[in-house]
């Protein structure tokens, strides 16, 4: 995932690398496994996005921000797993409630 976030940075946001590499020395990043069980449309998620959503579900999180329409646009606003998808609208939409 921190590949990923580099490239997307690099790509998107060049400045942003430097932050990116900055907050990755203070943190331990590790692998996730999907559990057993997982929703139907988790598993609709193209296998690189799967790690994602897994470890907000592992880490019991109540919500997951991404701006990855083209993956997980049609699981915007629908909670899998414990974990409810949001786009970065609709979380500052429920935020400034």
């Amino acid at each position: 995932m921190a590949e990923e976030a580099r490239r997307n940075l690099a790509a998107k946001a060049p400045g942003g690398v430097a932050a990116l590499e900055a907050l990755l020395a203070r943190i331990n990043v590790a692998g996730v496994q999907l559990p057993e069980t997982v929703p139907e449309a988790v598993l609709k998620l193209p296998e690189k996005d799967r790690p994602v959503l897994a470890a907000a579900m592992r880490l019991q999180c109540g919500a997951l921000l991404t701006g990855d329409r083209s993956h997980f646009g049609a699981v915007y606003g629908k909670t899998l797993g414990g974990v409810t998808i949001h786009s970065p609208r609709s979380l500052a939409e429920l935020l400034l409630r």
